[in-house]
């Protein structure tokens, strides 16, 4: 009601306006309408006592007051009593105002000055000074604003343009909307469009959610974000930083660009790109743009790493009940299949096979028996492990499995182990890194192809490596001469991620070389069915093979040009990454976990002052404290 009593007001002075308000005369006050106003003299000046209420009009401004002491010679107005200034659809209140007519300036001081723009965003403070000419207004020493919503900026100092609908709030600025807490060095806000700009450092705390930058945007409206100059994001599993940080709340997506780093703590997986979108739950990473991945653990103090790279990157969870019943299933047979040793098998049938040949024989016939073995033989002892699978409860519905895709010219490198391919495929039900189209593996002085590669964690270590079709084992014995196994299939051992033992299964053809006295003068040519390989610094150290045994002896003088290679032979030392930084070029940022719980978060001493608790609509009565909402977590050191 009071409101619209001042808009009647305004429209009716409007009407006692002369002609003379709008000519040269108009940088003289104007008293419109008083009560009574009489000459007064202090000191030998004269003065006008102006009671009301009394009507003053200057720069199209209009100045409402009880009493007020008119200075008509200096031009100056001290206006006392329900102050009310009017301009335009801007409104100011106070207990009394200093205006110097000259300079068109209105100090306006009091008890509670209070600023209604056309938005009904309501500003409070004790000191503001109003430029009558220009429509801006400065506060200081404090103010706190508050929107129709509720909503809450406040700063030590600050401007309001009429003109263009903007407050510009500064220093120790802080603002509450809905569960947005924001703390700033400066911000801009354009009331029209609800929209505030970062002026400098800013704190975003929403929800379990703690974003910082630098500079960028707010549109209340919209929930949508821009983080720009070393942006942050941290929530309770993740910590991520790009140059620029575009994100959605209602969608609670983020677009990431340039030097973009992406940790997942629970997981120990580090992402880095130069674009790419982050959803925080579930967890889903697409990353483009030099992508490459870090996955880590630690044993014993040693960050044991793993980096991989590739065109297109993708991560992400899901819980297992989301999933597809028939790949569930498929990958949990996998998983079973990957810790069986097919090695045992086959020798089981190939003594299987040997008593029914000897039961079928008519005539008695010696029986061929291998050489015997000590009880650690390949034979006898076969490498079993206890695996843990990684998913806790694979039946339950809860059980959150991660995903990990990469596309085009992958690249991984993890100490003595390297390999590439097109693609790759990671699901943590299985627990196997599937490598596809034209894949290789290199393991310090061996290279391994198949038509497939894949590779067996546990227990986030690499266990085994299985090359599927057309497997190829090739180790440097000098500067010209290779050993050489081909075979259907094969399978890798390792031990702490080292090689230690391979196996060729289904028809297996070997090329050695021998020595005497450090010169390579013998060629070893065999063919089985299978075998078994120690291996010994990426060499073979021992070669056990089993059935269908031809060995062949060339001297070197007598082979033939092209015969000191198997078939398919290609050497691919110079696509092989050297170091991590091949892969992986990014340098690691250190954890800001410690460092973010740390920050205060705002406490609203001005919205405290000027807006008491029974007038908080939008800010909560337990205004926010020191606590933080995150849980610690720290990264361990990664290879860098």
């Amino acid at each position: 009601m009071f409101t619209h009593f001042l808009t009647v007001a305004a429209i009716a002075l409007l009407g006692q306006v002369t002609p003379a308000d709008t000519s040269a005369g108009r940088k003289l006050v104007r008293l419109i309408n008083a009560e009574s106003a009489q000459l007064i003299e202090r000191e030998g000046i004269n003065y006008r006592k102006v009671t009301g209420p009394a009507h003053f009009l200057h720069n199209d401004t209009y100045i409402i007051c009880d009493s007020a002491i008119w200075n008509v010679e200096k031009n100056v107005v001290d206006a006392m009593g329900n102050v009310q200034v009017i301009q335009n659809e801007t409104l100011l209140y106070s207990d009394k105002i200093h205006y110097v007519a000259d300079s068109s300036l209105a100090k306006v001081r009091g008890n509670l000055v209070q600023l209604v723009d056309k938005e009904s965003n309501t500003l409070r403070t004790h000191f503001l000074d109003f430029h009558t000419r220009d429509s801006v207004a400065r506060f200081f020493r404090g103010g706190s604003m508050r929107n129709k919503d509720g909503a809450i900026i406040e700063s030590s100092n600050g401007i309001y343009e009429s003109k263009i609908k903007r407050f510009k709030f500064l220093n120790n600025v802080e603002m509450e909307s809905d569960s947005t807490l924001i703390k700033a060095d400066s911000l801009e806000y354009h009331t029209e469009i609800s929209k505030a700009f970062f002026l400098g450092q800013t704190h975003v705390w929403q929800d379990t959610v703690y974003l910082r930058a630098n500079s960028g945007w707010y549109e209340k409206d919209t929930e949508r974000y821009l983080f720009s100059n070393n942006a942050y994001i941290l929530t309770k599993e993740q910590e991520v930083w790009a140059d620029t940080i575009y994100y959605d709340k209602r969608v609670e997506i983020a677009d990431l660009s340039n030097n973009i780093q992406v940790v997942d703590t629970i997981q120990k997986v580090m992402f880095f790109a130069d674009k790419g979108k982050y959803t925080k739950d579930p967890l889903n990473v697409v990353l483009y743009q030099n992508p490459s991945m870090a996955y880590y653990s630690i044993s014993e103090n040693v960050s044991d790493t793993l980096f991989l790279s590739a065109d297109t990157l993708k991560y992400y969870t899901r819980p297992i009940g989301e999933l597809d019943s028939a790949f569930v299933a498929t990958s949990k047979n996998r998983y079973i299949e990957s810790k069986k040793d097919p090695l045992e098998t086959l020798i089981e049938n190939v003594k299987k096979e040997r008593k029914a040949q000897q039961l079928q024989n008519s005539l008695p016939e010696k029986e061929v028996k291998p050489a015997k073995q000590p009880s650690d033989s390949l034979e006898n002892k076969i490498i079993k492990e206890e695996i843990t699978p990684e998913i806790e409860s694979p039946d339950s519905d809860t059980t959150t499995i991660r995903f990990a895709l990469a596309y085009h010219n992958v690249k991984v490198f993890r100490g003595d182990m390297q390999a590439r391919s097109d693609s790759l495929t990671f699901n943590s039900i299985d627990s196997i890194a599937r490598m596809f189209v034209n894949p290789i593996m290199w393991n310090e002085g061996s290279q391994f192809t198949a038509d497939s590669i894949q590779f067996v964690l546990s227990g986030k270590k690499l266990s085994k490596s299985e090359l599927m079709s057309n497997a190829y084992y090739i180790s440097k014995e000098d500067s010209l001469y290779f050993n050489q196994i081909k075979s259907t299939d094969m399978i890798g051992f390792f031990n702490e991620n080292k090689l230690s033992r391979f196996d060729a299964l289904g028809g297996a053809t070997l090329l050695f070389f021998l020595a005497e006295d450090s010169v390579i003068t013998m060629m070893n040519e065999k063919e089985c069915k299978f075998l078994s390989a120690a291996i010994d610094s990426g060499k073979l150290s021992r070669v056990k093979y089993f059935d269908g045994i031809k060995s062949d002896l060339f001297p070197l003088v007598s082979i033939e040009k092209g015969k000191d290679k198997l078939k398919g032979f290609i050497w691919r030392e110079n696509e092989r990454p050297v170091t991590r930084f091949d892969v992986c070029d990014r340098l690691v940022r250190p954890t800001e976990n410690e460092k973010t719980i740390r920050i205060e978060k705002p406490l609203f001493p001005n919205t405290r002052r000027f807006f008491p608790i029974t007038e908080q609509a939008g800010l909560s009565s337990d205004l926010p404290n020191n606590q933080s909402s995150f849980e610690k977590s720290s990264l361990p050191y990664i290879q860098r």
